[in-house]
C-alpha cells in the first residue's frame, strides 16, 4: 500500500469528510448524525480514517461488544478504490480488534461486492450465512461473514 496514506482514529473534526465519504458509497448512507454519535459518543463504536496527504479517502466503522468485533462499514472514495486502502483499514480493524480481547469478527457484505469479498475472504473470513432481502434499496441479499481470532 501506498506510504503516503495515515489510518488513524477518527475525530470530531472527520465528520463532514467520512459523511461524503459514505454519501459516495452507500446507496443507503448513514445520515452524518449516526456518524457523529460513533465518533463521539458510542463507547462501543471504533471508527478511523483513511488520510492521504490530508484529504480523508477512507473510512471504517466497527462495534465491539461482548468479544465480538462487528464491522459496519469500510467505504473508500470511487477514486482511491484498488489501490489497497480497504485492505489496509480492514487490517487495522482486525489488530484493534485483537487488542480488545475480540474472538470473533462478524460483517455483511451485498452479494454482488465480489471485490469486498475477495478482500474479506483474503484476510480469512468465510460466509457462513445469508441475510435474505438485507439491503433495503433492492431487497438484495448480504453474505454474511466471520473471521475467529
Amino acid at each position: 500500500m501506498n506510504k503516503e496514506i495515515e489510518i488513524r482514529k477518527a475525530k470530531l473534526s472527520d465528520i463532514p469528510a467520512i459523511t461524503r465519504i459514505e454519501v459516495e458509497s452507500s446507496n443507503t448512507p448513514w445520515s452524518a448524525k449516526a456518524i457523529t454519535y460513533d465518533v463521539t459518543q458510542n463507547e462501543k463504536a471504533y471508527v478511523i480514517v483513511a488520510d492521504k496527504n490530508g484529504e480523508k479517502v477512507g473510512y471504517a466503522d466497527v462495534w465491539i461488544i461482548g468479544g465480538e468485533a462487528q464491522i459496519n462499514n469500510i467505504a473508500v472514495l470511487e477514486e482511491y478504490r484498488g489501490k489497497g486502502i480497504g485492505d489496509a483499514m480492514l487490517s487495522h480493524l482486525i489488530e484493534v480488534s485483537k487488542t480488545k480481547d475480540c474472538r470473533l469478527i462478524t460483517l455483511e457484505v451485498r452479494r454482488s461486492n465480489k471485490a469486498a469479498i475477495s478482500m474479506y475472504e483474503k484476510h480469512g473470513f468465510i460466509t457462513v450465512g445469508i441475510r435474505r432481502e438485507y439491503y433495503k434499496d433492492n431487497n438484495e441479499d448480504a453474505l454474511l461473514m466471520n473471521k475467529d481470532i
